[in-house]
């Protein structure tokens, strides 16, 4: 693997420079802020730890015997599944040579088998992981070898991925500065159930004064759901039109904490739509704009959207409807992507209680088991 580091003012600029030198199959090892001396003094800088490896089929090839078929686990369907959702995944690609444990096997310890490596593989395809995260994830246990056995290499897998996952966390003070908080997407993706958690779990457990403006006057009974929310949780809430009257919306809002902006639902196509909610949103400074994506959606599907929504420069991700997914490493596929953290996943309808704080490590265990 080719490790290098790379350092910018904006973690999107220290990505492109990744990209440019490394190619698109670089990956992010590791990030964090750090203090860099410039002309105009100390200033925060994004450095990106990353890692290039060999072709997935290279390095593959190098546990892959070439006389010997192993019998998959998965039919036949799933793999051609798996080959729409991530292209050019071949079946041979995933045959495992026995060799590959090379190290003696320690007494008292259970060195772990091929077969062992290959049944992670095969989880990684059915959950429909990427050919990239597949590569780095092979490579990772070859290079860990000594180190796995045959009880602790879930843990590991469930690690490896799990450093791959940025989360960040909601942060407000009471009576502070207000915060100013929006929630983009696509239709249907959940957006309004979404704001209603934040919202009562902000003034129930936090008890902050909490107000909601909505812009959505586009789908039928969209005001009417949040305002019988704001009615039953007793939380103002105000509707805007126009963008022209966002900012003496907020003014209302002048005593609350925190204000959730629920948006329209856009199609990500659609950019004349995109650029009309966009216009609510610069009417006033928001704060954070965290995007909304469906969990019951293809890694295709989802990374077109995250790509089309960057003209709102969303800062974090909401996964929703974990609890209607079939499998999880579309999640992974877009974090990953995006490289934008994940800050909440909902699995449910229940206002406040189906909502969850992100937790790579939980996500990762999603993606191997199948279940939340």
């Amino acid at each position: 693997m080719k490790i290098k580091k790379f350092s910018a003012p904006t973690l999107k600029e220290a990505t492109a420079s990744m990209k440019k030198e490394l190619g698109n199959d670089a990956f992010i090892l590791s990030t964090r802020v750090i203090n860099k001396k410039t002309d105009f003094g100390i200033q925060k800088y994004f450095e990106i730890t990353s890692g290039v490896e060999e072709e997935l089929d290279m390095v593959l090839e190098e546990v892959i015997p070439q006389n010997k078929k192993a019998a998959p686990s998965l039919t036949d369907e799933l793999r051609d599944l798996q080959k729409r959702v991530i292209g050019n995944v071949n079946k041979s690609n995933f045959k495992i040579d026995e060799n590959i444990v090379i190290a003696p096997k320690p007494k008292g310890r259970i060195q772990v088998t091929s077969d062992q490596i290959k049944e992670y593989v095969d989880k990684l395809i059915y959950q429909e992981v990427s050919k990239p995260i597949i590569k780095l994830i092979v490579n990772q246990i070859k290079k860990s070898l000594e180190f796995i056995n045959s009880s602790n290499i879930e843990d590991y897998v469930i690690t490896a991925l799990s450093s791959l996952i940025p989360t960040t966390n909601f942060e407000i003070k009471k009576r502070g500065k207000q915060k100013i908080v929006a929630v983009v997407g696509p239709t249907g993706v959940g957006k309004t159930t979404c704001i209603a958690k934040l919202a009562a779990i902000s003034k129930i457990l936090n008890n902050l004064k909490i107000g909601i403006i909505s812009v959505d006057t586009y789908r039928l009974g969209a005001i009417d759901q949040l305002r019988i929310f704001s009615e039953v949780s007793n939380i103002d809430m105000l509707v805007a039109y126009e963008p022209s009257e966002m900012a003496a919306l907020i003014k209302k809002f002048s005593d609350k904490d925190l204000i959730f902006i629920d948006t329209a639902g856009r199609a990500q196509r659609n950019s004349k739509e995109l650029e009309k909610t966009k216009e609510f949103l610069d009417a006033v400074k928001v704060d954070e704009i965290y995007l909304a994506l469906s969990a019951t959606n293809s890694t295709k599907n989802l990374i077109d959207v995250s790509k089309k929504f960057e003209l709102f420069n969303y800062s974090a991700i909401v996964v929703t409807k974990i609890d209607e997914g079939v499998v999880f490493g579309s999640i992974l596929n877009v974090i990953v992507n995006s490289q934008k953290p994940l800050i909440y996943l909902t699995n449910g309808q229940v206002i406040p209680d189906d909502i969850i704080a992100a937790d790579s490590d939980f996500v990762a265990k999603m993606v191997i088991t199948g279940n939340m």
